[in-house]
């Protein structure tokens, strides 16, 4: 399989999918995206998508390019208590986090990947909380 930044993100999307990561109330991602659809085009909550956002390439020390690619992956959930919308997004990264260190090479496309920043934010949709996490997912592999 060719390794390329859209080879990986459909390969962390597989790796997902399978995983089946949950919330603490046993809910599962509704859906995954290849990319940041807009929210009219959401599904019911929790979803989620993968985008890749570039990367340095290093250049060649004897016959190959080190390639240094990150990904995206988001979570978004929302509940009318606020709590529970917190504590959903959180269980989604700590199964996520999990399925991620399960499979390092991303399905032997890549050298090595680890989990580089996490990041949160919040938004209030009328009585609702809407919560959403993004995981940065550094990648290592040579071209």
């Amino acid at each position: 399989m060719l390794a390329n930044p859209k080879a990986i993100r459909d390969q962390i999307i597989t790796i997902l999918t399978t995983a089946d990561p949950l919330n603490e109330a046993g809910v599962s991602i509704k859906k995954w995206f290849k990319g940041q659809p807009p929210l009219s085009r959401a599904p019911a909550f929790p979803w989620g998508w993968v985008e890749w956002s570039g990367g340095v390439m290093q250049p060649p020390v004897g016959s190959k390019a080190e390639v240094n690619d990150n990904f995206f992956i988001v979570i978004v959930d929302k509940h009318i208590n606020p709590e529970k919308a917190e504590d959903s997004v959180m269980e989604f990264v700590d199964s996520i986090e999990a399925a991620l260190d399960d499979s390092p090479t991303i399905g032997d496309l890549v050298a090595r990947s680890f989990v580089g920043n996490r990041e949160k934010e919040k938004q209030f949709q009328s009585d609702y909380s809407m919560v959403a996490a993004r995981i940065t997912l550094n990648t290592f592999r040579r071209e």
